[in-house]
């Protein structure tokens, strides 16, 4: 077992300060192993320790310069510290250069418009991260809830009910498909399908997020008014 693949069983087993040790050591004997460095910045941004995490980041950039590992991390550092335009920026980066980072720096773009309130900015990238990985459910529920934001009922529909699909067990996505069922006017029965299926699945779940029900039925009548 190397150093590295150590270093992450000692942090799963409770011990941050042995496995960072570890790391420092592996950078020591191998300083152009930008592997090391990249495990140990996110480990050192775990443990809320940014400023050195931006030191290891630093000195990796310095021995290889654009490394896209290095970016990603370097993004994701700022990302933490919310700095999103300056994650944004390294984001964009490895975007445009790294197949191997690509759907990850795309989702992590999305994600920082998203926390800048821009949400059609980061269907962009959301779009694009899905494109390339059509089977992760937690991208294609992430889709749904962005395009519920801007009110694209039919595309939350289509994200949630893709969701669904993917994963079965995953009570929100059958809850908030519901909801835009309830919106689309879809089958009655289905709708009800769909809050059943929610409400086995996960009921404090289903109970906390009644009020929902309560918003989108009060919705529907102010359009029926209109």
């Amino acid at each position: 077992m190397d150093r590295n693949q150590k270093a992450f069983q000692l942090w799963e087993q409770g011990q941050p300060t042995e496995a960072i040790e570890l790391l420092f050591k592996e950078i020591d004997t191998h300083p152009e192993n930008m592997d090391s460095y990249y495990n140990l910045a996110t480990m050192l941004m775990l443990a809320q320790k940014y400023e050195d995490a931006k030191a290891v980041l630093t000195l990796a950039n310095e021995k290889k310069a654009n490394q896209s590992n290095i970016l990603y991390a370097f993004g994701n550092l700022y990302y933490q510290k919310a700095d999103y335009s300056q994650g944004i920026y390294y984001f964009s980066q490895v975007f445009t250069q790294s197949e191997t980072f690509k759907k990850d720096a795309a989702i992590m773009l999305g994600q920082s418009y998203l926390a800048l309130e821009q949400p059609k900015k980061a269907l962009v990238y959301l779009l694009t991260a899905f494109q390339l990985d059509e089977t992760d459910s937690e991208l294609a529920l992430l889709l749904g809830n962005v395009f519920l934001q801007t009110e694209a009922f039919q595309e939350a529909y289509t994200y949630y009910d893709h969701t669904s699909k993917l994963n079965q067990e995953n009570s929100e996505a059958w809850f908030k498909k519901g909801l835009m069922g309830m919106v689309l006017a879809k089958d009655k029965e289905k709708i009800e399908a769909d809050f059943q299926r929610s409400q086995e699945l996960n009921p404090i779940y289903y109970q906390q997020n009644l009020n929902q029900l309560q918003e989108i039925e009060a919705f529907l009548q102010a359009n029926r008014q209109e």
